[in-house]
């Protein structure tokens, strides 16, 4: 079995670390929720560790890695959601969510102007969800701010 069956594995464990180390530097205030912003944080690191685990230790025999348009699509999908993490405190949830929505679905094969529309739809969706249903503040953006 070659090393590039297991290189799926090792990466989620490294990321399962990522996502833990970062989460534990959480500050909680004293009087807060008894399971407090570093709960789901942790699961998921959790997760994305046993998942990489199995995954190194019992690869697929016939895992092949994907053709070249495909793992092109996957590195721009990658560097996108990347580059939401880094601009959705300056540009807020709304225009940062659209944008890598509307990168995503077309890197998936919509159409631009499908893919837009779309992703305006999933954003204003989710922003209902989370700010007015279960009144979860979401990033204004600083460039907004000033």
């Amino acid at each position: 079995m070659s090393w590039t069956h297991r290189v799926p594995g090792g990466v989620l464990i490294a990321v399962g670390l990522a996502v833990a180390l970062e989460a534990t530097g959480f500050e909680v205030a004293f009087l807060t929720d008894p399971v407090g912003p570093k709960a789901l944080p942790l699961l998921a690191a959790a997760a994305l560790v046993l998942a990489g685990a199995h995954h190194a230790r019992r690869p697929d025999a016939e895992a092949r890695w994907p053709a070249g348009g495909t793992l092109v699509r996957m590195g721009a999908g990658s560097v996108a959601l990347l580059v939401y993490g880094i601009v959705l405190p300056w540009l807020g949830f709304l225009i940062s969510t659209t944008a890598v929505v509307a990168a995503l679905s077309h890197l998936f094969g919509a159409p631009p102007k499908r893919s837009v529309s779309a992703a305006l739809a999933l954003t204003l969706g989710l922003w209902v969800v989370f700010v007015r249903l279960l009144a979860l503040p979401l990033p204004v953006g600083d460039l907004w701010m000033r």
